[in-house]
């Protein structure tokens, strides 16, 4: 077989994958029902045992390909052929993670497709770096995927395919590193973690806001006309992201729904912990197993919920928020945040044998939201008066 012929085999090859991961909507999904939380079962175990000897593969192999490459092309095919097995190989160990009989929740998931689509996709510009003339596939379907295609091409004088085959490198070690979150457990508790820093990330930007106080209205327009032309690129950034008196009050209320959405984070985490225990004192019993993994699949579903929401009131809290004409998505997103907040204490509150440092955290994350509500709506009645 001839060079441009294998390595056309392998672009498409390693296209397939691609798109095959991309769109497979099980990714995205959970799974009826866990199977696990600590303990991984067998089958599970095996796909990671082969992701890591996959992400070996390719690794190993990539280096061979650019130093040879550099050198000659016409040696490369045997070494792409073993690419595109080291991709094949970890393709088919995420396939057992993303069937409904593996047990695995929508984070592991998740991270996995993230983790072998960089390998994937470095790989295949590995191989266009040495081959830009080669048709990139022959199917119809692959013109869907969304690759940025290597414009430099590696030669003896240059490093673009050392630079290739440090993305390669880079994620492979992504996996063989252990850095991908193994089960249901790494997995559900980096989702919250992330959920926790964006909720920390989002709560500093508004504290800075309020923390330079309400800004008077006259002086901005007062020297609207002189900083015009002064700062025409700025458009006045330091006014604009300052509260009215009228929006203060609103604003802080909100800011405290955002600190009450941070500790459901916290006692996901907690609540999670607590369940797992249960779970792995009790395997003997199927059933009660059975609930507990349900009960940790709900808590996660609940974090996600109110993790999510708070980007999306994050996003209507910037000033102005007054006049009332505009108010309206951010009353939808405040009682939409605070019902998912009260949805998630109440199922917590509903759990049997739940500690009792959870349960009092619980009514105090509760009785916390309804309080930011009324505050809220109280400061916006204020501003019709």
């Amino acid at each position: 077989m001839s060079t441009t012929s294998n390595t056309n085999n392998v672009k498409q090859g390693l296209n397939h994958l691609i798109e095959h991961t991309k769109n497979d909507r099980n990714y995205k999904k959970n799974p009826p029902h866990l199977s696990h939380y600590r303990v991984l079962p067998d089958n599970v175990k095996t796909a990671y045992d082969l992701l890591q000897q996959g992400a070996q593969l390719v690794r190993h192999t990539s280096t061979k390909y650019a130093l040879i490459g550099a050198i000659n092309t016409d040696e490369q095919i045997t070494l792409g052929d073993d690419l595109l097995r080291g991709c094949e190989l970890i393709g088919a160990a995420i396939h057992v993670t993303i069937q409904d009989s593996s047990g695995c929740s929508r984070a592991v998931r998740r991270y996995n497709q993230k983790a072998v689509l960089a390998i994937f996709v470095t790989t295949l510009r590995l191989v266009e770096a040495f081959h830009p003339e080669t048709t990139t596939s022959t199917t119809a379907t692959a013109t869907a995927i969304n690759i940025t295609t290597v414009r430099a091409v590696a030669t003896a004088e240059n490093n673009v395919g050392a630079q290739c085959t440090g993305a390669v490198w880079e994620a492979c070690d992504h996996i063989l590193n252990k850095l991908l979150p193994q089960g249901n457990r790494n997995a559900i508790r980096r989702e919250i973690f992330t959920w926790t820093r964006e909720c920390n990330d989002t709560m500093e930007e508004f504290q800075e806001m309020i923390d330079l106080g309400p800004r008077e209205a006259g002086v901005v327009e007062d020297n609207a006309v002189e900083e015009e032309d002064e700062y025409d690129d700025f458009d006045d950034f330091d006014d604009e992201d300052q509260y009215t008196d009228d929006d203060l009050p609103i604003a802080v209320a909100c800011f405290g729904l955002l600190k009450i959405s941070r500790g459901n984070m916290k006692i996901a985490l907690e609540s999670l912990e607590a369940i797992g225990n249960k779970a792995n004192n009790e395997t003997q019993d199927d059933n009660s197993n059975d609930e507990y993994l349900e009960s940790i699949d709900k808590v996660h579903e609940y974090a996600r919920i109110v993790g999510e929401g708070v980007t999306d009131l994050g996003s209507v809290l910037y000033p102005p928020l007054i006049p009332l004409s505009t108010t309206d998505n951010l009353k939808n997103e405040v009682r939409k945040q605070v019902a998912s907040i009260m949805e998630f204490q109440d199922y917590i509150l509903g759990l049997e044998n739940i500690p009792t440092n959870i349960s009092e955290l619980a009514n105090t994350l509760r009785n916390a939201a309804e309080t930011r509500e009324r505050e809220f709506f109280s400061a916006l009645e204020s501003c019709r008066t």
